[in-house]
């Protein structure tokens, strides 16, 4: 374990040093303006989430299949997520040396690595299936595990800047 320790610390201090991560650190207004793409990303990717998740619980949207709404906001989905990376990445590089031993930043990371794995494997295969073909309580199940792994996320970033 302590080589994979290594191999992270190296690439935190790689990051610090890239040009991006001092222009982001040094700059007045560059790292507001990457932050407000990544939460703006945020909230798309959240809505996504929701609206899908509350069809599968069946709270919402009764009148339209899983199917066609999640097909519906894929799209969004991946470019949100997709700015949500490539901004998070940025905003990472100003400061991952201190990242790196930051327990908020490790379990908002463990939290997105499960969530885009449950998201694009269990929780994609029943969202595309037919109604019916997918009984109603694993729907319910997969529903409160996305939105338990996406708030995981969220709560992880946020409590970032709190948690040492």
């Amino acid at each position: 374990m302590t080589w994979i320790k290594v191999i992270l610390l190296s690439f935190c201090h790689w990051c610090n040093e890239t040009w991006f991560g001092h222009g982001i650190r040094d700059s007045v207004w560059l790292f507001p303006f990457v932050e407000i793409f990544h939460l703006l990303a945020l909230g798309v990717l959240g809505g996504t989430i929701l609206l899908v998740n509350a069809r599968l619980l069946g709270l919402r949207f009764a009148d339209e299949p899983t199917s066609e709404l999640a097909q519906d906001v894929w799209p969004w989905t991946l470019g949100s997520l997709a700015v949500m990376l490539i901004s998070g990445f940025l905003l990472f590089s100003t400061e991952a040396v201190k990242m790196y031993g930051n327990w908020g930043f490790r379990f908002k990371m463990t939290s997105l690595l499960l969530a885009i794995i449950f998201t694009f494997t269990i929780h994609r295969r029943i969202t595309l299936s037919d109604e019916g073909r997918v009984h109603p309580i694993w729907c319910k199940v997969a529903a409160v595990v996305s939105l338990l792994l996406w708030a995981g996320v969220g709560l992880g970033g946020r409590s970032i800047g709190y948690i040492g």
